[in-house]
Order: C-alpha cells, then structure tokens, then sequence
C-alpha cells in the first residue's frame, strides 16, 4: 500500500517552527521533562496532524505522537485541529519518540472495545476491588479483570495496599474459554515498557562517582535496593552506614527518598552499586580535626576481639585499644578480660593516621591522672601506683609519663625462695605505693623505699663516724685501738 504524504499546511507550519525555536533555547530545553510514567495523563497541543499520527508538544525534549484514530470520528471527521489541546494517556516509546493513545474509561467518550485495547496493547484504567486467591479483583470499564500477585507492580513488596487504588493496565489474556469470560491484566508490563525507555535514558545521565536521588524499593540482609528512574541499584550493607554493626532496618525503610553515590555501573549485566554512605560528609574527617594526639574522651566499646578492642570516637569512626593498653601490667590472653561491648571508659588519643584511617587508643586511669608528682629530684618523696612486676622489680607509674623502678634490692624482701611471688604478695598490682627518687639517669628513674632511705643513710652515718674516730685516733700508743674501743665512742 502506498503510503500518501500530506502537505502541511501554513498553520501547522508555523506551530511547527514555534516548536523548534522552543527547542533551541537552552533555558527551556532544561525545565522540559525526560519521560512519562505509563498511564499518566498528559495534555499536549497539536503542532500538526499526518496521515497517522498527530504530532504534539507534551512539555518534553521529544514530540508526542497520537493515533490519527483515536482523534477520528465515525464519519471521517478529526476531532482536533492544530493549535488544540487534547487530553491523552502515555502509552510508552517508538522509535524515540513518546506514544499516547486515548485513555480508555467509564468516563472516555469514546468508545473502544477491550478487544481493540488487548489487539492494540493500549492501556486501560482499572480500580483494585479487593484481593482474592492469587491475586486481585479489578473492574476496568465496568467489567471484572484478574491481575495475578506479579503483575501488580515492578516486584512484590511485602504491607504494600492496592485495594482501591486506580491504576493503569495492559490486557494480557482476552477472550472466553470454558469457564466465561478471561480477562487478565497486567500493570507490571505496563511498568516495564516505560522502565526500559527509563533505563536508556539512564545510560546517558549517570556516571560513577556522582550523586543520584532515587527511592527505597526493597530491604534484604545484604543491603538495600533503590530505584533510580528506570533501573534498581543496591546498596551493600558496608555501604549503608560509616558505623559498625548496622542492620539497614535500621536506617532506611521502603519508600524512603534518599542521595546515594555511583560506585559502579554494568549495564549489560544489569547490576548498579550505590553508596549511602558514600553521599554524605565523610565522619573520618570530622574525627581528625577533633580529636587530636593527646585528646582525652569517654568512648564507648564497640567491639572486642582477643587482640584489642574498639572504641568509637564519633559514629561511624572507630579507635583500636590494642591488648598491651588494657592489662595494666597483668598479661591478658583475650582483651574480653578487661573490657565489654557497651562499656564506657576514659580513653585518650595515642596516634593518628589519616592514610590508613587509624586511631590509637589507650585506657586512662583516673587516678594515675591524679598524680602530681611535681618536678622530681633525688631524695624527693612521691606517690605511686604499682603497674606492673617483675621477678627484678616493681614499675611505679609516677605521672601519665613518667615512671620509675623499684627494684628488689631496695626492698626489704629476704633473699632466696620466688623473688615474683614475694613482690606480688607486698606490692599488690594497682596499689598505691610510696617511694623516693633514688636516682635519675637520663630517662630513667631509680626508686627506692622511704625505710631503705632512712637505713641506707644511717649505715652511711654510723660508716663516716667510724672513719672520723679512726682518723683521729691511729696514732695513739702506736695502734688504732681495738673495733670495740671504735664503737664505744657511736652514739647508737
């Protein structure tokens, strides 16, 4: 058949020509929408009608097309003229341009059977009546449609109401069979038809790294799915949150609107990564600049492993106390020993690398944070803490920097027998203990006992007064006289 090519008239031109100006201008171009959703209710002005199609302005950066029958009546005659608005219905896309048809209603005036709709694949409007086995009851144009559990959306969503809801259809079974009349509907073929010219569209507009706005569809244990416009993304669970631990019921739910960041596309496989994480301030950052080397906090513990435990600093950031920090002296095979999940505690910063996104922690004890020892001197007197022995000795924390030895020869401990268990039985682990400043060679401390002191400067007083009589008496009568005659002259 020979197809006949009408000759537009000045009119058609013209609207034509205002259509293309329209086009031109940037400004526009930018508030014209991308696409429709299937069923949705358009009005469009006629720019020109052809031989098969009406050509219209739908607000789009493409023209709209019409069935010249849909606008065709009984006795040949067009309903619409160039310049006209007409109402219509999106049907989906041909060749990369947008198709309507006339939406077919109790309340359409004109006429179409359910016949020509299922031939056509035009969509119908039906209401949701109520759930039955298998499915739900819809009345569409006053007849009675079933719609199976899968076709009433993209995927089933679980507490999701459609009674009552209108939605639009396509006829995927008509006819009569033994049973009567078979009408089956489908609005999932409707939602894919529009989907995939969405999903083109996508392909064009998205690019990994970038922030896209989408919208919860689906929460699973592994993550959580979103739908861009056209094509479904999932969030990993690591993706969902900078916090440890976090389920995504905890932080989304279906039909949440939410910015999440491009990680990576792969369109013939279908497969779109997203972050949720990834499209809000990065709290590591936020860490570093607030909590410093030296910075003393009250963290909690997130997590306790044999090596160490965790504690976070802000949501989302995490420092690890390692083993070592935790005992106090004590060796610990598991750092469950010390502390729990959910416990509190004063903790300060001991390193920070921003590289490999650390945080070194250590426990602060309180009252070591008490000491004041001033600035130390040999013979001074201060208070300690016993955090730690040895079978040579006992260390004595003096201030959060500094500590000293005790080591056992300035003790009064006896000789022989175990020198660990003896120091362990007199100097209890964490205990305060007083002490003075034996020594200071470079940066170590030597302690000593304050009873040693007092002993070790007596013998050395008794030592100089015998040296002194000794001096003064060797040469009476050609002797030194005997030891008792030396020790007779000590003041005891």
């Amino acid at each position: 058949m020979k197809r006949i090519i009408r000759k537009q008239s000045p009119e058609e031109q013209a609207a034509r020509a205002d259509f293309a100006s329209m086009l031109d201008s940037q400004s526009s171009i930018d508030t014209y929408r991308k696409g429709f959703d299937p069923g949705e209710q358009v009005k469009g002005v006629v720019l020109s009608i052809g031989d098969e199609y009406v050509i219209l302005d739908v607000s789009a950066k493409r023209e709209g097309l019409l069935p010249l029958a849909d606008v065709t009546c009984a006795d040949g005659s067009l309903r619409c003229k160039v310049g006209d608005t007409v109402d219509m219905v999106f049907q989906g896309m041909q060749n990369g341009a947008f198709i309507f048809s006339s939406r077919l209603s109790a309340s359409t005036d004109v006429e179409r059977s359910l016949a020509d709709a299922f031939a056509r694949q035009m969509p119908v409007e039906g209401t949701v009546e109520k759930e039955i086995t298998g499915g739900y009851e819809v009345v569409v144009n006053g007849q009675r449609a079933f719609c199976p559990y899968s076709q009433i959306n993209l995927f089933r969503q679980d507490g999701v109401t459609y009674v009552g809801e209108k939605f639009d259809f396509l006829i995927s079974e008509y006819g009569k069979d033994e049973r009567g009349q078979n009408l089956i509907v489908s609005r999932r073929a409707l939602l894919e038809k529009e989907r995939e010219q969405q999903r083109k569209d996508l392909q064009e507009d998205l690019y990994v790294g970038m922030i896209a706005t989408g919208k919860v569809t689906r929460l699973v244990d592994f993550g959580a799915f979103v739908e861009l416009g056209g094509a479904e993304g999932l969030i990993p669970l690591r993706e969902i949150s900078w916090e440890r631990g976090i389920k995504p019921e905890d932080v989304l739910k279906v039909g949440d609107t939410v910015d999440v960041a491009i990680l990576s596309l792969d369109w013939e496989n279908n497969r779109i990564s997203l972050s949720l994480r990834g499209a809000k301030a990065d709290p590591f950052d936020e860490a570093v600049s607030k909590f410093t080397v030296g910075t003393t906090f009250t963290g909690k513990i997130t997590k306790v492993e044999n090596f160490g435990a965790f504690a976070q600093l802000v949501p989302g950031v995490e420092g690890l106390i390692p083993i070592s920090k935790l005992g106090r002296g004590r060796r610990l095979v598991s750092a469950r020993e010390a502390v729990k999940e959910g416990q509190e505690i004063l903790l300060k910063v001991e390193s920070v690398d921003p590289e490999k996104r650390r945080f070194g922690l250590a426990p602060v004890d309180e009252r070591i944070q008490a000491l004041q020892p001033g600035e130390l001197a040999v013979g001074a007197t201060v208070e300690g803490i016993v955090e730690s022995i040895q079978p040579f000795g006992v260390f004595v924390r003096l201030s959060e920097e500094k500590t000293g030895l005790l080591h056992i020869s300035e003790t009064d401990l006896p000789k022989g027998g175990n020198s660990l268990a003896k120091l362990e039985a007199t100097f209890p682990l964490d205990s305060k203990i007083q002490v003075m400043v034996k020594g200071l060679d470079g940066g170590r401390i030597s302690l000593t006992l304050p009873s040693k002191w007092q002993k070790d400067a007596q013998a050395a007083e008794d030592e100089m007064d015998v040296s002194r009589w000794l001096s003064e008496n060797k040469e009476t009568n050609g002797s030194f006289g005997s030891l008792g005659d030396a020790l007779s002259q000590l003041k005891l």
